[in-house]
């Protein structure tokens, strides 16, 4: 691995700059990416204005089966170019970043991290794994798995025959879910913590978060790399 490194040297995701240090984030861009900060939704963690009420209009309207979530960037800039590169264009080495920026949100934030029982993360259907070569929430999952050293496995799968949500509006997406992700196992226990890459509308990540509550969790968190404003 250290010949490896000598030939490929890591480099950060977010600015290119080959790391100098074990962080696998450069210290420039730990100081400048766009956070989600404090002022966020208590339930999805969307910035809020100023003034907004603790929870965003969405999480008002819609009920929510995931309890709390952890999002530490925001989708823009220099972290949009990052994880479309890590999705799109392997760059699997990125999920460590992820990962820790993911650990470092949530350990700030709560000291749950320990009453979690199990990581898992939103699965993807045959077909797009075999055109990336990994999951992207996955990886991010094992590697955030090490780090809080709570063990990761695999509670859903998601059909092939289905449309990607990323090509459909909110209502679309709030309707495809049901249609492609499903569970593994119909006895569950304990707290989940549900892994994803990024946050748009929530569709997804809720409908995960009520299959893993009907197969018996008790409660589902969510520690997710980006949220869409």
């Amino acid at each position: 691995m250290k010949l490896l490194d000598f030939i490929f040297p890591p480099k950060c995701p977010f600015c290119g700059d080959i790391l100098t240090e074990a962080l696998p984030v450069c210290k420039e861009c730990v100081a400048t990416l766009p956070y989600t900060g404090e002022n966020t939704c208590e339930i999805c963690s969307k910035p809020l204005q100023e003034f907004s009420y603790r929870l965003c209009a969405a999480c008002r309207k819609e009920k929510r089966y995931f309890t709390k979530s952890f999002i530490p960037l925001v989708y823009e800039g220099k972290t949009q170019h990052a994880i479309i590169s890590f999705k799109y264009y392997f760059h699997p080495s990125y999920a460590n970043a992820f990962a820790y920026l993911i650990a470092d949100k949530l350990l700030k934030d709560t000291d749950s991290a320990l009453d979690f029982d199990f990581i898992t993360f939103i699965p993807q259907s045959r077909k797009t794994f075999f055109e990336r070569g990994y999951n992207q929430s996955e990886l991010i999952a094992k590697k955030l798995s090490k780090i809080l050293n709570i063990p990761c496995k695999s509670t859903l799968f998601r059909t092939n025959d289905s449309i990607r949500q990323a090509t459909l509006n909110a209502a679309e997406r709030k309707k495809n879910v049901t249609t492609c992700y499903f569970s593994k196992e119909t006895s569950l226990s304990g707290t989940a913590l549900l892994v994803d890459d990024v946050y748009t509308t929530g569709a997804t990540a809720n409908y995960c978060s009520r299959l893993l509550k009907k197969a018996g969790c008790s409660e589902v968190y969510l520690a997710i790399a980006l949220i869409r404003m």
